[in-house]
């Protein structure tokens, strides 16, 4: 207890340091035994990775980079919506970049922002859905408008997964209208993508799939490839393949269409025929490849979700994302374009003076209304006794 005796804690009261202290300690013993039987396990797992027919490890050299003419990385973020007395206001920003940068006299060529603004009553569904309305509007736009197309691009690059409303897919066959929105202009994306003969390209950060656990061992067990503990292995993907994978590599599981890996996980998941309805439906997600990656100049791993309508080969694309990401395990224009559609508390609370300002100004004009205070009343915090700015959806 001599650390916690010495660190000062000034948000916490006592009884809630002393709990955190016995919680802490109880997780921290249970995460030890657990790492214990994976970690003596993790040699066994990647041999037998290694040697299964099932799937490859592809070793992956930074110089060894194919000719891809360029890329485009889009993102959006967005934070939980702002509680008002008129309604939660709820803003998605939205933008993209162009890697290499390209000498022109337009700026768009090369970035470019898109907000949505809107005030009302959103789930969390809701706004994830609006906010990859957003992203896949700015994709449409650089795949359909003849102003992107010189000089010549290769590579959409989403900050997410290309398979849409995935996992949502697996848990529910109804949709709201927005997330329906998003489904459409997915399958309009895809479909320029393939007639552009563009790659569109996922980065999943946040992985939470099970492909190793319930896929891939399952199969090699059943081969008698591996014979392991496999309640060492209840982890996700992310946390499996950031101890199985070497700086460099990537983990090949195959496409949607013909993985046994995917297959498997979907049956022993109980999704599977859910998801098979959703593929007839959205017929262009067949063609999408995934595996994971943990680049040269990183710790991390990422999944990658791939759709190659150029034909450059899902390999020589995996080069040219390894040479091209930073320690993040992102590729360098992600990064950018993250960093550009950041979200902070001054954007909530500029846009809305700028409402209220804008809101009486009118009032005064349309209805001889004056002093903005009406308005302001309506567009104030909806708890003053728990006034914040939300936090990242």
């Amino acid at each position: 207890m001599e650390i916690w005796e010495e660190e000062r804690i000034p948000d916490l009261v006592p009884e809630a340091v002393t709990e955190l202290v016995r919680k802490s300690l109880e997780v921290a013993q249970g995460i030890s035994k657990h790492m214990e039987g994976l970690i003596k396990s993790i040699t066994n797992i990647r041999d037998a990775i290694k040697s299964s027919s099932l799937v490859e490890i592809v070793k992956l050299d930074p110089r060894k980079v194919p000719e891809i003419g360029g890329a485009y990385a889009v993102d959006s973020s967005f934070k939980a919506p702002l509680p008002l007395v008129y309604g939660d206001m709820f803003i998605v920003l939205g933008g993209y970049v162009r890697y290499p940068r390209i000498d022109s006299t337009d700026p768009g060529l090369n970035r470019g922002l898109k907000v949505e603004l809107k005030l009302g009553k959103f789930t969390a569904r809701t706004q994830t859905a609006i906010s990859k309305i957003v992203e896949m509007s700015i994709a449409k736009d650089l795949l359909q408008k003849d102003k992107y197309s010189t000089p010549q691009w290769d590579l959409l690059i989403y900050d997410g997964p290309l398979l849409p409303l995935w996992p949502l897919v697996l848990i529910t066959r109804h949709f709201y209208e927005d997330e329906k929105k998003v489904l459409e202009i997915s399958r309009e994306v895809a479909a320029e993508a393939r007639n552009k003969n563009k790659v569109l390209i996922g980065i999943v950060k946040r992985v939470d799939s099970h492909f190793i656990e319930r896929g891939l061992i399952d199969l090699m067990e059943e081969q008698g490839e591996i014979k392991i503990n496999k309640n060492h292995l209840k982890l996700n993907d992310k946390a499996l393949l950031t101890l199985l994978l070497q700086p460099g590599e990537a983990l090949l599981i195959g496409s949607v269409e013909s993985s046994r890996v995917i297959d498997r996980t979907l049956v022993k998941e109980g999704k599977k025929d859910i998801f098979m309805r959703f593929v007839d439906e959205n017929s262009w997600v067949k063609d999408i490849w995934i595996g994971f990656m943990k680049p040269i100049r990183s710790k991390h791993v990422i999944r990658f979700e791939i759709a190659d309508y150029k034909g450059l080969g899902v390999k020589n694309i995996l080069h040219w994302l390894n040479a091209n990401s930073s320690n993040t395990a992102c590729p360098y224009p992600m990064d950018q374009v993250d960093k550009m559609t950041r979200i902070t508390d001054t954007v909530y609370e500029f846009a809305r003076k700028l409402i209220i300002k804008e809101a009486a100004l009118h009032l005064s004009k349309i209805a001889r209304i004056e002093g903005p205070e009406n308005v302001d009343l309506l567009l104030e915090f909806a708890d003053l006794q728990k006034k914040f700015i939300p936090d990242m959806g």
